[in-house]
């Protein structure tokens, strides 16, 4: 199921036009497709690894597809095909933030502060839309509003000419009005990535409110002006410590050249220590946008 010739043969699958491959990661491979329905391009993200594979799937879709916003990424179908998760969803061209920072180095700040702004677009419709979620004892529930909690460069994706960010990925979202109530914690695939979260959600990922996803954006903008997380992760010692017990390092540290009223602002909003700075995308959005 890992090759393009075997996808070509599901007949589950049919539905699209399958080509080459255009991404691997460490829970499975995503190619370029075509939906022969409708001539839509789209990429089809078939899952290969990891024991929560599935029920991540299910949250992603459950999630993405009562999400419609210019700079979330669209989810058109998925399932379960012999077993292996699939989905198909907007094709973004361009890739995602952290290949073009691994591409071209630091970001302009005006390039990086434009793609943040459009996450905190995206976040800041999630984070108050209305939703139907599942609680821990399967019900469904309505509620209002999603938490990304794993906000990063890597599900950044770069679509139009390569200047719209979209935000994809929600299989961690949870309603934050249900905190405590979701059976994904910070195990195996459903850890996160400690490199793009503040201290509070480590100490306690169940509880996570907005205000986490806000950080992470901002920890995406400094890895765009930097290409470093805020934090030095040094080899051999434990990620999840190092996001809990270290500080993020004040960006003129990093000696690339940032606008100082950019560069102050972003130490405010990394702040963990003991609160986070922003609590919501509007404050965090406004606040780039006056400077």
């Amino acid at each position: 199921m890992a090759f393009v010739d075997d996808l070509r043969d599901v007949p589950e699958l049919a539905q699209w036009l399958i080509g080459e491959e255009i991404g691997r990661g460490g829970m499975g491979v995503v190619y370029a497709a075509t939906d022969q329905d409708t001539g839509e391009p789209c990429a089809l993200k078939i899952i290969t690894t990891g024991p929560d594979a599935a029920a991540h799937v299910r949250r992603e879709i459950e999630n993405s597809r009562q999400l419609e916003h210019p700079n979330i990424v669209r989810t058109h179908a998925g399932g379960l095909v012999r077993d292996i998760p699939y989905m198909a969803l907007e094709l973004c061209a361009h890739g995602n933030l952290a290949q073009r920072v691994r591409e071209q180095g630091p970001l302009p700040a005006d390039q990086a502060v434009s793609l943040i702004t459009q996450v905190l677009a995206g976040l800041e419709y999630a984070h108050a839309a209305p939703v139907t979620a599942t609680d821990a004892h399967g019900g469904r529930v309505d509620t209002v509003g999603l938490v990304h909690r794993d906000v990063k460069p890597q599900n950044i994706l770069l679509a139009g000419a390569g200047d719209v960010a979209k935000v994809a990925d929600f299989g961690l979202a949870k309603a934050f009005q249900l905190a405590g109530l979701s059976g994904l914690t910070r195990t195996g695939s459903s850890a996160g990535t400690p490199a793009f979260m503040p201290r509070q959600q480590v100490i306690d990922f169940k509880y996570a409110t907005p205000a986490v996803d806000v950080w992470a954006a901002a920890a995406s903008l400094y890895f765009a002006l930097t290409a470093h997380t805020p934090r030095d992760f040094r080899p051999g010692k434990d990620p999840w410590l190092t996001a809990w017990r270290s500080r993020p390092v004040p960006l003129r540290q990093r000696g690339v050249p940032v606008p100082d009223r950019l560069a102050t602002l972003l130490d405010e909003a990394l702040a963990d220590d003991p609160d986070l700075r922003f609590g919501t995308a509007t404050e965090l959005r406004a606040a780039l946008e006056a400077i």
